[in-house]
């Protein structure tokens, strides 16, 4: 797979000063966005591709991917930076304590060595989320962003739909989040988060049947739940299809009208980074 590079003709690189950088990482590779801020406007989108099964190898190739790229040298208004991992927790902010994070995410995950937990608050949704990360990663990230907080890649799926939802008191919808190997899937009900997790799969049968089996648990109607596809899913993609079959209100997510977005984009589908093309101030 061939990395991506989309530069609008009106970017600048002598005027990061004016713009928001998005970042993402994970086993896929490195993606990240530039908006323009004073014209609302997407002016680049790049994507570095890695086929990474580990996250103690994930070091070494984000040093990699932005020694070579001369945008990391330079300064930006602003900057946030997504981290996926699948080794994540939820805890309400009522139940939340600093000093038992740890305990919290190792009560479900297994703990290694070599890792590190990072955190940072959902406010829309109610909770903390804990993740681990690599000691490694986490303090070249640290060192070279050092005012920027790291989120999980979770944050703006969850907050940005809560945000855009929340005139919305009844309505049903569930997210789902593509990438290589494994899919993030959220519920919400009108302004509250009621599901948020992640599965792996191999065949088309292993999405359908979590998608399927998290409808059946939580009694969600076929009819009137929506059902929202965002990431590396093609649109001839069988399982696609599949949902359009067992849920009624299936569709591929849209970018946010808010903002504007480079003519360079239209070689993609438009749900394929509407995750990380949300993020900013989606709070």
């Amino acid at each position: 797979m061939q990395d991506i590079s989309f530069i609008d003709k009106t970017f600048e690189i002598t005027k990061t000063n004016l713009y928001h950088l998005s970042i993402q990482i994970s086993l896929n590779g490195l993606c990240y966005t530039v908006l323009d801020i004073p014209k609302g406007k997407y002016v680049l989108l790049k994507v570095h591709h890695f086929f990474l099964k580990r996250p103690r190898l994930l070091f070494k190739h984000v040093n990699e991917a932005m020694e070579l790229d001369d945008i990391f040298n330079h300064e930006f208004k602003s900057t946030e930076i997504l981290y996926a991992t699948r080794k994540f927790t939820l805890v309400p902010q009522s139940f939340y304590s600093k000093v038992s994070a740890e305990k919290y995410i190792w009560f479900n995950n297994s703990e290694e060595r070599g890792y590190v937990i990072g955190k940072n608050l959902f406010p829309k949704a109610g909770c903390w989320c804990i993740f681990d990360i690599p000691q490694n990663l986490s303090d070249f990230l640290s060192s070279k962003f050092p005012k920027v907080t790291l989120k999980h890649n979770f944050f703006p799926l969850v907050e940005g739909t809560l945000k855009r939802n929340r005139a919305y008191a009844g309505q049903c919808q569930v997210h789902l989040n593509f990438f290589r190997d494994h899919f993030e899937m959220i519920v919400i009900l009108g302004s509250s988060l009621v599901f948020c997790n992640m599965f792996s799969y191999i065949t088309d049968r292993d999405i359908l049947y979590h998608v399927l089996l998290v409808f059946e648990q939580l009694k969600l109607s076929s009819e009137t739940t929506e059902l929202i596809v965002h990431g590396h899913l093609p649109q001839v993609s069988p399982v696609f299809h599949l949902f359009k079959k067992y849920v009624k209100q299936t569709s591929f997510a849209r970018l946010d009208t808010t903002f504007q977005y480079s003519y360079t984009f239209a070689q993609l589908p438009e749900h394929y980074y509407s995750s990380i093309l949300s993020a900013y101030k989606c709070e």
